[in-house]
């Protein structure tokens, strides 16, 4: 370990709409490169072993998220946090990095995540949500979210995911409406690649009467990698918290 290592921890949150995803892409902009740039303009040397807590795909907002990296002493912390949390138009907000132990890493902080997936039923223009228009059976799609709660194999609810885990645990997956709109809520332990989006469509699916409930809850633990209905867009969907292990 270096000796004269500084560990930060960032919390920050981003508009999806203006990123390719968290993860690094060949000319196409991205939540990891955005922030790698304001960090090391702040600190005026590299940020080593940057890492998320989160790797949102494309389109997919966050109020919250964490990464973690470390700087070589000597560095001007005071200028350095000021300069990190400084409002800038690069799509990143309420960026806040925190001094941690040399031991804290993004991806041990969670002891699980919050999302939420807005939907509109009133056909206003809204970015960060899905329009949906048409009758829905409200009971129907409330009954079919209860059901998603729980320890599942969710193979059948991924896209493209290569995980090796696909048992997740939902500690809560809830409709709450609003005024021309409701949103879905899910915490979980941990979320497979599309998996909300995936879950989404069904409830969806379940309350259009196009597929039924009997159809999804047989997928839960089946083992299959197919078989729910098509995924969400993105643009509703949002990383509201991530539940710290360590505080």
């Amino acid at each position: 370990m270096h000796p004269n290592r500084l560990q930060y921890l960032i919390r920050l949150g981003y508009d999806g709409s203006r990123f390719y995803g968290v993860p690094p892409q060949r000319q196409s902009p991205t939540v990891s490169e955005t922030l790698r740039e304001r960090l090391e303009q702040a600190a005026g040397q590299r940020a080593r072993a940057l890492c998320f807590t989160a790797r949102t795909d494309r389109g997919v907002h966050a109020v919250e998220n964490y990464a973690t990296c470390w700087f070589v002493k000597p560095l001007d912390t005071v200028a350095f946090e000021s300069a990190v949390s400084a409002e800038r138009e690069d799509g990143l907000v309420n960026v806040i990095a925190i001094p941690v132990d040399v031991h804290v890493h993004a991806r041990n902080v969670s002891a699980g995540k919050w999302y939420r997936y807005r939907i509109r039923t009133d056909g206003q223009e809204d970015a960060r949500a899905l329009s949906v228009v048409g009758a829905l059976d409200w009971e129907a799609m409330q009954k079919m979210a209860s059901h998603f709660e729980g320890t599942h194999d969710f193979s059948a609810y991924r896209y493209r995911c290569s995980s090796p885990n696909t048992v997740k645990t939902l500690m809560r997956v809830e409709l709450v409406p609003g005024e021309g709109f409701f949103d879905i809520h899910f915490e979980g332990d941990g979320f497979l690649r599309w998996m909300i989006r995936k879950l989404v469509g069904t409830v969806l699916a379940v309350g259009e009467g196009s597929f039924s409930s009997d159809e999804a809850l047989a997928l839960l633990g089946a083992g299959k990698s197919y078989g729910a209905p098509r995924a969400v867009d993105a643009c509703g969907l949002t990383l509201m918290a991530i539940r710290r292990s360590v505080e």
